[in-house]
């Protein structure tokens, strides 16, 4: 095998190589925007609704057991302008005791499922200035939306991790073949020298 053929050899060599770390540069600068991109503003975004928000609690300092005593039924045609399905929404209703004075109060949150069921205990926090207010720990407008916007966030992670690791997985395989290849025409080349014979000229 002569020297040309090896140099051209060596040139498309150095041309696969090169494709091979341009694309592995691309699939991290894509893998870099998305996270410049769209993870940082999302997280950022988020925190901006959480503080939007946030509830002062700091007037509810005393803490009492309630029951439920009703969950207020309200139905609603349902949001798809179907005429045959109506929607239910339940407000839980606390009941309870302080300074030999009851109370009953609404709930701050309505939604399609029962967070309690009639006659349940539950702990709550109230204002001592105003044993009227009441706050629900486990259930206010706050939690409810945090616990939705997490539940999204989870989601909205898996989601974009998704094509990241089919990227990256991609960057690999391309890698993989280029390296098997590489390696390949290495051990053709070996061969080829080791059966090279250079008094094959002089016997002929």
């Amino acid at each position: 095998m002569d020297n040309n053929s090896y140099n051209e050899e060596d040139i498309a060599e150095s041309k696969r190589n090169s494709r091979v770390g341009l694309i592995i540069v691309l699939v991290a600068v894509l893998i870099f925007l998305v996270a410049v991109g769209v993870i940082i503003p999302f997280v950022f975004a988020k925190n901006m609704v959480n503080d939007a928000i946030k509830q002062d609690t700091t007037q509810y300092n005393v803490s009492v057991t309630a029951v439920i005593a009703e969950n207020i039924v309200r139905e609603s045609d349902s949001s798809d302008g179907s005429d045959n399905k109506i929607d239910k929404v339940y407000t839980p209703v606390y009941e309870y005791e302080y300074k030999g004075k009851t109370y009953s109060v609404h709930g701050s949150v309505a939604s399609g499922e029962k967070k309690y069921e009639e006659g349940e205990k539950v702990e709550i926090l109230i204002s001592d200035v105003n044993p009227g207010k009441m706050y629900d720990p486990e259930y206010n407008t706050t939690k409810v939306i945090k616990d939705f916007g997490s539940s999204f966030s989870k989601l909205f992670m898996l989601i974009l991790i998704i094509p990241i690791v089919l990227l990256a997985v991609i960057a690999a395989v391309i890698v993989r073949i280029a390296v098997r290849a590489s390696k390949k025409k290495k051990a053709l080349q070996n061969n080829e020298e080791n059966d090279y014979d250079p008094y094959d000229d002089q016997r002929e």
